[in-house]
């Protein structure tokens, strides 16, 4: 199991229990699947930095998901499918390291002092 966060953005038309519907359609498929998302969040309609599909604003959705490479390439397929998404992302988040803060080794050699500081030293 590998865990991913998807985000797709839903038609602005759309009302409320449509998104609702949307969202629990995504959700059917992962169960389909046998996962269940750990986190869903409704970011509500925010308007695109370009225009999709016509569209200039959408409802954006989050999913973050543990699951199986073939469980999200049938969201994705899902989703590419569904007329009423606009766009989908998919990403893979990174496993956490293994090693815990790599310690920096000081240099070996001892900083030499600058001329100006070593004479007033002496003087």
């Amino acid at each position: 199991m590998r865990a991913y966060e998807v985000i797709f953005i839903l038609d602005p038309g759309l009302t409320d229990e449509a998104v609702e519907v949307a969202v629990n359609a995504a959700k059917a498929v992962l169960s389909k699947e046998g996962v269940e998302p750990e986190e869903v969040q409704k970011w509500g309609k925010k308007r695109l930095a370009y225009e999709i599909k016509k569209r200039r604003e959408g409802h954006y959705i989050y999913l973050k998901v543990q699951a199986a490479p073939k469980a999200m390439a049938e969201l994705g397929r899902h989703l590419r499918m569904a007329d009423t998404v606009l766009k989908q992302l998919t990403v893979l988040v990174p496993a956490p390291s293994r090693r815990r803060g790599a310690k920096v080794k000081p240099s070996a050699a001892p900083v030499a002092e600058a001329p100006a500081e070593a004479a007033a030293q002496e003087a």
